[in-house]
């Protein structure tokens, strides 16, 4: 009897144990920390860990409610330096500490209702609203920081507490996150509210179905991401005592990864406050042991990404359930409301605006519209032409990538690293291609293997691939051969250097791709119904690894040109690039849902983000101005798009 009770027990606990997953890692790792470093499970260490924690916890509950109901909120980085910011434009004043804190938080909830506003008022993608939210805020709060000097002193008493007090052994900021921990647990457990979080992320058309109002509580969840993310800037402004230009940077991208690492994957209506607690947990553990350790910091970068990735694995394995649904509305897509006239306009919309912004431009710079500025403008932005195109793949066959720029980087160095190690220029080029087809490879292996979701599989590459470019270099920029950087600077027609050819390649095998190939119907068909493709027999799972690779082929291509073009590898080159790629390709018309998608609406969209660079870059204008302009017109462009669907809805006619 015993022996049929062990088994029994066995079967039972499993369940447990795969649902706890990340607990029981998390336990794992500080026994383990414990055993192998006497300093680690000091008190004082233990309390370090705790401060460390505090903001990186509170963004964590900030990500966790926009998942929850099935969203993504990538403006809470700017919105942490936007609230740190006013935070202390406040104190500068002669303000009071209190009133300082509630225009932090304040700062924060009204990015979170414009968030809101678009992305349910309008029906936009939340990636692609908060992304153009990211750039917006941090331009504004760059202005607001240029005013004192780029450089903001915190002083005030609740601050100074915040930052030197403890409660019973608990730094005080570390005891306001896990308060805000327990009210979050609170809400989404115990309150209506909170039900009806979950139920419109679990099942959103059975909530609509049951009278839930959805837009009205998923605008209330980037509300209150955004209260959170500038509660989370109060937090830092206190801890560091200093507000610089680079506070925030990366941040929503930690977020992500705190409530992925917790949940071990980003499933709509499950995720909860518990996950964010254990992801930050794991996160600041092991950042805090690999400093204790002597690690330097350019590899704990990689080691966070590696690890997100790791735990991406684990729990796919453990729950052997698809997450590719998990951000469902993240994918949202406002072409689906509208009626194919209502489509056209919209197409044209942003065609007149792209024609409308070269006027602007031509009209407030006359240099902007000379021939050898036409020239500049087609070579600074060569790389993102040829990103968007792979990015229109993977974007039409609902296998989002973020992680190019990263890669771009990790290829230029590795073929650097080659030709300084003795290498022949075309090998050592090679040998960085052949590093870029093995980060996509690996994340193929990954999504198509285990159904993972692609956007969270390349955020983790995003991170790992980006913190071992700058390992690999100690963050210093390596030269390249003069020859090939000639090579690709060498006029060849007309003032053009290579560079339009490789544009005009990548374009013309990405309509072969598309027009020609079965695997441009494939493409369509796993991005708009993936039902029918099992139907039809064709593994999903080895068309994404196929999707991928050839996804890495343009970013190969890409890092070919950048590093041409640069004449070095530089470890921070390609940053943000994976993020105009996507927003080019949305503008210009592409489903974020998948499914629907043509690269003559991808050459428009990069023609608009590059006559905005360049327009914006010979105006000669601050990072600040830059930012808040670019943000801005990136939204006005996005709700441009949009306004069709409501003025024309599907169903209507002429």
């Amino acid at each position: 009897m015993n022996a049929l009770a062990l088994p029994q027990r066995s079967r039972a606990l499993a369940p447990l144990l795969t649902r706890n997953a990340m607990i029981v890692a998390a336990v794992a790792l500080i026994v383990a920390f414990v055993i192998t470093s006497p300093v680690f499970g000091t008190p004082a260490n233990a309390a370090n860990i705790l401060r460390q924690s505090a903001s990186v916890l509170v963004l964590g509950l900030a990500m966790t409610l926009v998942v929850l109901i099935g969203g993504i909120d990538l403006s809470v980085g700017s919105v942490v330096l936007a609230s740190a910011t006013f935070s202390g434009i406040v104190l500068a004043i002669g303000g009071h500490p209190a009133i300082a804190v509630v225009a932090g938080i304040g700062v924060g909830a009204l990015v979170g209702l414009v968030n809101a506003i678009l992305v349910e008022g309008l029906r936009i993608s939340p990636v692609i609203v908060t992304l153009g939210s990211m750039i917006a805020v941090r331009g504004l709060a760059l202005i607001a920081l240029g005013r004192f000097n780029s450089w903001v002193e915190i002083k005030g008493p609740i601050f100074d507490d915040l930052a030197r007090r403890t409660v019973a052994g608990i730094p005080l900021d570390a005891l306001v996150a896990i308060l805000m921990a327990l009210l979050v647990a609170f809400v989404l457990k115990r309150t209506t509210l909170g039900r009806a979080w979950h139920a419109v992320g679990d099942a959103p058309v059975a909530a609509r179905l049951a009278g839930l109002r959805v837009r009205r509580l998923r605008g209330l969840a980037y509300v209150g991401c955004g209260a959170l993310a500038g509660l989370a800037g109060v937090l830092v402004a206190a801890r560091t005592g200093l507000i610089s230009p680079s506070v925030g940077m990366g941040l929503e991208f930690f977020a992500i990864a705190v409530v992925a690492l917790g949940a071990g994957g980003l499933p709509a209506g499950r995720v909860s406050a518990l996950h964010a607690v254990v992801g930050t947990l794991i996160l600041m553990m092991i950042f805090n042991y690999m400093t204790i350790r002597g690690v330097p910091g350019t590899w704990q970068t990689t080691v966070t990404g590696l690890l997100l990735l790791a735990a991406m694995v684990a729990g796919g394995i453990l729950n052997r359930r698809s997450s590719e649904v998990s951000t469902g509305e993240a994918f949202r897509d406002e072409y689906a409301e509208m009626s194919p006239a209502g489509a056209r306009l919209a197409r044209s919309a942003v065609l007149g605006a792209t024609v409308l912004l070269a006027l602007v431009f031509a009209f407030v710079n006359p240099r902007f519209a000379t021939l050898a500025n036409l020239f500049a403008l087609v070579e600074q932005n060569g790389t993102l032409a040829i990103i968007a195109v792979g990015a229109m793949l993977g974007i039409v066959s609902r296998t989002v990538d973020i992680a190019p720029g990263s890669v771009v980087a990790l290829g230029a160095v590795v073929a650097a690293l080659a030709a300084k190690a003795g290498v022949p220029v075309p090998l050592a080029l090679l040998v960085g291609i052949l590093a870029c087809i093995a980060v996509y490879g690996l994340n193929g292996l990954i999504v198509g293997g285990l159904r993972l979701d692609p956007l969270i599989v390349t955020l983790a590459a995003w991170i790992w691939a980006r913190g071992l470019a700058v390992s690999l270099t100690g963050a210093t920029t390596l030269s390249f051969d003069m020859g090939f950087v000639g090579f690709m600077n060498r006029p060849l027609f007309a003032g053009f250097t290579l560079v339009p050819i490789v544009i005009a390649g990548a374009f013309f095998a990405g309509w072969i791709i598309l027009a020609r190939l079965p695997l441009g119907l494939r493409i369509y068909a796993v991005g708009g119904d993936p039902r029918m493709l099992r139907q039809a027999g064709v593994g999903e799972g080895r068309l994404k690894l196929v999707i991928l690779l050839v996804m890495s082929l343009y970013t190969a291509a890409g890092m070919l040109v950048m590093l041409g073009r640069l004449g070095a590898a530089a470890p921070t080159a390609g940053f943000g690039l994976e993020l105009d790629a996507i927003v080019a390709v949305i503008i210009g018309g592409a489903s974020f849902r998948g499914g629907t998608g043509r690269l003559r609406d991808t050459a428009i969209g990069v023609a608009f983000l590059a006559i905005l660079n360049n327009g914006l870059s010979g105006l000669q204008m601050g990072d600040a101005q830059f930012f808040l302009i670019k943000g801005t017109l990136i939204l006005a462009a996005l709700t441009l798009r949009a306004l069709p669907a409501i003025l024309m809805p599907r169903g209507a006619t002429r």
